[in-house]
């Protein structure tokens, strides 16, 4: 059984993620603090009771859905499988790994209880590449998520994958997308990912 902390990370990862198909690029000197800023900001979302869980869902889609690559993370998520695709199947494919992500995050929002989510100082591995982690401190443990960053070609940086206790989010995806390929078409897989989405409406 998974624990409670678990799956708050998993909720809060995810709430960081999707809806968007156009990416708002954060220059590197701003980047803790609109991350900071962000956190901040959901996880007050999360803690007012007074909102319902969709008014949440909307309020913290639009702090962050603008962060992140989902184009790239389709890409990656697929691996060498990607290059196979048609432009159609690649638009296709993307849509539905959004989805994918937004089911997760639903699932996942009723789980918050209240731990607290604290920004660290962003480490820089190269030019083309920084790290952000962030620690969800519940009673007993601290768990740690690191938000993954790659420069763009106008200098700007986006979120390209997340690590939860250490496993890349796009990582365990390409796993479950590559395992499904290896057995059936493409279309096999896009009629799981639209069943996964079925199952939450």
């Amino acid at each position: 059984m998974i624990p409670n902390l678990y799956k708050t990370i998993l909720k809060v990862l995810v709430a960081s993620i999707l809806l968007c198909n156009v990416a708002y690029a954060v220059p590197e000197d701003k980047l803790y603090d609109v991350m900071k800023v962000k956190i901040d900001k959901a996880t007050a979302v999360l803690q007012n009771k007074t909102l319902d869980i969709k008014n949440k869902e909307k309020e913290i889609f639009a702090l962050f859905d603008s962060m992140f690559d989902y184009t790239l993370m389709a890409q990656l998520s697929l691996g060498n499988q990607w290059k196979l695709l048609s432009d159609e199947q690649k638009v296709e494919f993307t849509t539905h790994f959004e989805k994918r992500l937004k089911t997760a995050y639903i699932d996942k929002l009723y789980l918050y209880t209240n731990e607290a989510i604290i920004v660290k100082e962003l480490n820089k591995l190269n030019e083309n590449r920084i790290q952000i982690p962030m620690h969800i401190i519940g009673e007993k443990e601290t768990f740690e998520v690191i938000y993954k960053l790659y420069k763009t070609s106008q200098n700007d940086w986006l979120i390209y994958d997340v690590d939860i206790l250490g496993i890349s989010i796009i990582q365990t995806y390409r796993n479950q997308f590559i395992g499904v390929l290896q057995k059936e078409s493409f279309e096999g897989l896009i009629a799981k990912l639209n069943k996964v989405e079925a199952v939450t409406k």
